[in-house]
């Protein structure tokens, strides 16, 4: 299962080798210039978007969760939640369809050392089903694999080694056979390639790589040849911040590492096309410098298109990608481990990101994936935190924009009335003729008064005496409204 990912606001266009030393200097005096500028009448306003508005749940995950992976763990075309506790526990999340989740503990699946820090859903043994990889750290391995039994069962964890203890884990087809293989990154600084035999068991090809106290694994297809490569992070500094690419030689084996300067300490790696030129960019958040660089990618894998430093809120520390506004552009999400909040970008176009919103979770956000859980059209998000054992789930369902107000009612029709003498041998007659009223009855109006009520003939006859003098103006009204036709005079 790949991963996507970005970030916003100032953007600058560089060479591929992006040593950000002295240009990141550069950048950041630019920033404050800009800044400062805001200050300044006839300044031109940063980049603004819709903000994004989602309803959130937050559900008890144990102790110390560490991530989460989304994906349909049951076959009913919903997808659930999978969660890791750093204490050697699993937290599953099935999807009841309407914003809730029924909760189901897997305890003592691993020693409560084993300090389980990723996971990933995918289908290893070829039965429809998905199953669950998780990195781990204990003597008898570092990946672990429990395929799905069906009916919400799942295996004993059989587990691999790798290099080292494993720090994350991904799922994919390494090596063109059709089945899914798994990929870590180990504390050993190289990502271990264990190849499927089409059954779910697993067998160690290599460990590939360079690095430094290196963290999440990502496969894509960096060169557009068709097959999954592999990236990943290395938390170190100096010429040790960086990313890590190796590109597959389509047998499950990689070439030589190639490493990205991604400044010091680097947190989280995402991928997609944030450019929309069909070639898979990088996008790297960084909490020590509160940045997030998205690399950009031309059809080698070697990512000679130039870069962008985004401020990417306060502290990013991880980083997730989707469409969230449904505008064809791939936007990106980051966590804030120490203001406990997420904060969405909106992709303007152009390389420019817009922060649409920030909304604070619970305590200490370790990750965040997106995928869809409420079955609309737009991706959801869960934010894994650490620190309050709980995650939170970003829905958008309950947000959608609220139907159009129905039409307006059409205006009333125009009653017209008129008005005749007649005057016969006993009494002056009054004739009133009117049309256009709808009601069943009518109020009949003298000189303002109120005369009569009767019902919606058409006509009525007002009687005065035969000698009787004087001037009257009549109108007729929707009985009990104001409603009402012209006035019409007659004199006698």
């Amino acid at each position: 299962m790949e991963k996507s990912t970005s970030s916003t606001n100032a953007t600058t266009k560089g060479p591929s080798q992006f040593c950000f030393r002295v240009r990141r200097l550069f950048i950041l005096a630019l920033l404050a210039l800009a800044v400062a500028a805001l200050a300044l009448p006839g300044s031109i306003p940063s980049v603004a978007a819709t903000q994004m508005s989602y309803r959130i749940a937050s559900f008890a995950a144990g102790s110390s969760p560490s991530a989460a992976k989304i994906g349909d763990l049951d076959g009913d075309g919903l997808n659930d939640i999978a969660v890791v506790n750093t204490q050697g526990s699993l937290q599953l999340f099935f999807n009841r369809g309407d914003g809730s989740f029924e909760r189901l503990t897997l305890d003592g699946l691993w020693p409560s050392s084993s300090n389980n820090l990723g996971v990933d859903i995918g289908d290893l043994n070829r039965d429809g089903r998905n199953d669950i990889a998780v990195a781990f750290s204990t003597s008898t391995g570092s990946v672990s694999v429990l395929l799905n039994q069906g009916s919400r069962a799942f295996s004993t964890p059989m587990n691999y080694p790798s290099c080292g203890s494993s720090n994350g884990v991904a799922i994919g087809d390494l090596d063109q056979d059709g089945d899914n293989d798994v990929a870590d990154i180990s504390e050993c600084a190289r990502s271990s390639v264990l190849l499927n035999n089409g059954q779910g068991s697993l067998t160690l090809n290599g460990s590939y790589g360079t690095g430094q106290h290196s963290r999440s694994v990502v496969l894509a297809d960096f060169n557009r040849d068709g097959i999954k490569d592999i990236v990943y992070v290395n938390n170190g500094i100096n010429v040790n911040g960086s990313v890590t690419t190796l590109l597959n030689n389509g047998n499950g084996t990689f070439g030589a590492a190639r490493q990205l300067n991604a400044g010091d300490l680097p947190d989280d790696v995402a991928v997609g096309d944030f450019d929309g030129d069909g070639n898979t960019d990088l996008a790297i958040a960084n909490s020590y410098l509160s940045l997030v660089t998205i690399v950009l990618n031309d059809t080698q894998g070697t990512f000679t298109n130039g870069y962008s430093e985004l401020g990417g809120g306060d502290t990013p520390t991880s980083i997730a990608s989707g469409d969230f506004n449904g505008d064809g552009r791939l936007d990106f999400v980051v966590t804030s481990w120490g203001t406990g909040s997420i904060s969405v970008f909106l992709n303007q176009g152009n390389y420019n990101f817009a922060h649409a919103g920030t909304q604070f979770v619970l305590q200490r956000p370790v990750d965040i994936e997106v995928g869809n859980l409420d079955g609309d059209s737009l991706p959801d998000l869960v934010a894994v935190n650490q620190g309050s054992g709980t995650i939170s789930v970003f829905s958008t369902s309950a947000v959608a924009p609220p139907p159009p107000p129905p039409p307006p009612p059409p205006p009333p029709s125009q009653i017209t009335v008129t008005v005749s003498t007649i005057r016969t041998k006993t009494a002056r007659l009054v004739e009133l003729r009117w049309t256009g009223a709808t009601s069943s009855n009518i109020d009949i109006y003298r000189s303002g008064s109120l005369i009569a009520t009767v019902s919606n003939s058409g006509s009525y006859t007002d009687r005065f005496a035969r000698n009787a003098t004087g001037t009257y103006t009549y109108k007729v009204c929707v009985a009990g409204s104001q409603q009402c036709s012209n006035q019409a005079t007659v004199g006698f």
